[in-house]
């Protein structure tokens, strides 16, 4: 097969045909959703993603006969690590052709480069941030992904696990047939319109929807949530604010006020829920570059997307079981008719979460993607 070499990636002319080598590894795969190009040299640029600013990080390139086959990176993230008292280093942006040999040498190399730095176990795939593009794709190659998560070829769970990786935590994409929750004049099922009778006697609520006019308000608003609520799962570890506006300013395009929403009990503010537009339906048409007349061809698909996907939402402890998640995901789905979208995808969904798979069992969600993350002791 020719001569292996694993190098480390230092050079900007290298990220870039890092960047570039998933157009051959899903070459003819109609359901992976190329990524912005600019985005991606980006998150792998030392001097422009501030990820690097407080962690240790490593890319590598695999290449046979000088061609490149293959690549990964290894990181340490000190903020993961203090919170949760752990020595766990990280592995993600692996991309490999079919080549296990490619695939054990960077595994390897990962995992020998976090053990001479004193950690203790080797998790991933994670792109950087734990909430987003997390997991091997494990069931539902048969449709792209949603917003922010990933897609990957069958191959890579068998290289993890031939690897001796075994798993660690299952994230669930469940989605939400709007025709299924409400009808075509806002009407509700009896199951679900008894529920929200239910509720709305349990938790005397008033939903609002944002205010952009008051963005930066909106966005601390949501953080202080997601630490309260979902920061609290294990192995969450609160955005920073500096992380969580970053985010926001990133996806500010692809928001809408009728699917970002807050629950208020007598004023106090208890909950929320955000979805975005699913603007992977746009970027797989895209090719990588948003950029010139591309512009418009991007503004064209925008319009016709058809889905919502709910990334974030949760409600303070002494509030729940009153209702309030289920009262706003079903004022979701009344937008989303209005809207004339077809489906709403709830997306990442941990296995583990009890309370979000109670609450998402009132409605007739189907799973549809499973992704997941492994774990290797070193």
């Amino acid at each position: 097969m020719g001569n292996l070499e694993i190098s480390e990636v230092l050079d900007a002319g290298t990220r870039r045909e890092i960047v570039m080598l998933p157009w051959a590894v899903y070459s003819g795969d109609r359901n992976w959703v190329p990524p912005l190009i600019k985005e991606h040299e980006g998150l792998l640029d030392p001097n422009r993603n501030p990820f690097f600013r407080k962690a240790e990080v490593a890319l590598w390139a695999a290449r046979r006969d000088g061609s490149l086959v293959g690549t990964i990176a290894s990181f340490i993230d000190p903020d993961f690590n203090a919170h949760l008292h752990t020595r766990v280093g990280f592995w993600g942006f692996f991309e490999v052709l079919n080549d296990y040999e490619a695939a054990a040498g960077l595994f390897a190399q990962a995992r020998d480069w976090l053990r001479d730095r004193g950690m203790q176990e080797l998790r991933g795939p994670i792109n950087f941030h734990r909430d987003r593009e997390r997991g091997l794709l494990v069931s539902g190659d048969d449709c792209p992904p949603p917003l922010l998560c990933a897609h990957s070829p069958g191959y890579y769970k068998g290289f993890a696990e031939r690897f001796g990786m075994r798993k660690y935590a299952d994230d669930l994409c469940r989605r939400l047939w709007v025709s299924d929750v409400v009808g075509p004049a806002g009407e509700l099922p009896p199951r679900i319109a008894r529920l929200e009778k239910v509720a709305q006697r349990r938790s005397h609520i008033k939903i609002r929807k944002a205010s952009f006019d008051r963005w930066d308000a909106e966005v601390q608003l949501v953080q202080e949530l997601y630490d309260a609520t979902i920061g609290k799962l294990p192995d969450h570890v609160p955005w920073s604010s500096e992380d969580m506006h970053s985010f926001a300013a990133e996806v500010r395009a692809f928001l809408d006020p009728d699917f970002v929403l807050f629950g208020e009990v007598e004023g106090k503010t208890v909950g929320c829920l955000v979805a975005f537009l699913d603007f992977n339906q746009m970027l797989l048409r895209m090719n990588g570059r948003v950029d010139g007349w591309r512009k418009l061809v991007a503004w064209w698909h925008l319009k016709h997307v058809d889905t919502i996907s709910l990334k974030i939402g949760g409600v303070l402890e002494e509030y729940q079981g009153r209702g309030i998640e289920a009262l706003m995901l079903v004022q979701i789905a009344k937008a989303a008719v209005r809207r004339g979208f077809r489906m709403v995808d709830l997306s990442l969904l941990a296995e583990e979460n009890d309370k979000l798979t109670t609450l998402v069992g009132h409605f007739p969600a189907q799973e549809y993607k499973r992704y997941r993350v492994y774990t290797l002791p070193i």
